[in-house]
């Protein structure tokens, strides 16, 4: 644990709205995403650990520390009664730290989660040579993590299919954000593929960690989810549904996992008419 969290402010005044990021990607990516917001919220998003600096995979036993740092991070701040908006891993954490510490939080806010049913964990923990040839490890494991400059790197991203919904502009606060130059003169990963991996393996011992604590979860939420995810299945959506009947579902069509980078504005045009509501 850090004496200080790392945050970024994105803008903003009144009550505070809190950015819970997901794994591999540094809050500020989301600028285009959380712009909207500012113009009525006080707009924050903690620095989860892989971005902290000297911090190592091994200091991170499982996803629930992240919610400890989070709980840590507010009381460390003196917030209370945040709106709570977080994406996939960023969800978790947020819906772990609100059933834990429910003074902390007023409303919440959870996009495509990494709510995964049993049955799914226990296939992966199958998979022939062990979990670490899952492929969303050996994909982080042979993340490419340097360039010579941000435009080749935003040109190389530019044709990767994961990346074609896209905007020029999202694309290139996510080049901008992604990376940092080093002593060496090369563009460096600011979230290092190692703490990738390291996240995506605890998902396979975690990733079921939420079912414990979602029916703990007492604060009016909003759950939305990507109608062409390839993360929050329909059997762990209708489980959610079961397990917190009072929230409010929304699934948003032609978008992915990473809907707020593909419709930045259009999903937070969506988050702000509920809050406001």
């Amino acid at each position: 644990m850090t004496d200080s969290i790392p945050y970024i402010e994105l803008g903003g005044h009144g009550e505070v709205l809190h950015f819970a990021h997901p794994n591999a990607y540094t809050p500020a990516c989301f600028r285009q995403f959380l712009a909207p917001f500012t113009e009525r919220y006080r707009v924050l998003a903690m620095e989860q650990r892989p971005l902290w600096p000297q911090a190592q995979p091994e200091s991170l036993p499982d996803w629930q520390a992240l919610a400890d740092d989070l709980i840590y991070f507010f009381d460390q701040q003196g917030l209370r009664q945040v709106i709570g908006l977080g994406h996939s891993l960023g969800a978790v954490v947020t819906t772990v730290a609100a059933a834990k510490r429910p003074d902390l939080f007023r409303q919440l806010v959870l996009i495509d989660p990494v709510f995964m049913m049993p049955p799914m964990l226990a296939a992966i923990a199958q998979i022939p040579g062990g979990v670490k040839e899952f492929p969303l490890l050996a994909a982080a494991r042979n993340r490419r993590y340097q360039w010579p400059d941000l435009q080749t790197a935003f040109l190389h991203y530019r044709q990767k299919p994961v990346f074609a919904r896209f905007s020029d502009e999202v694309l290139w606060d996510y080049v901008n954000e992604s990376f940092a130059l080093n002593g060496d003169g090369l563009f460096t990963l600011r979230f290092p593929r190692e703490w990738e991996e390291h996240l995506y393996g605890q998902m396979m011992g975690h990733g079921g960690l939420v079912w414990e604590y979602l029916p703990q979860v007492t604060q009016p939420t909003l759950a939305v989810r990507a109608a062409e995810t390839d993360t929050l299945h329909p059997e762990a959506w209708a489980r959610w549904q079961q397990i917190q009947p009072e929230a409010t579902f929304v699934e948003v069509a032609e978008v992915g996992h990473m809907l707020m980078m593909e419709r930045p504005l259009p999903v937070a045009t969506l988050i702000l008419s509920h809050l406001k509501s």
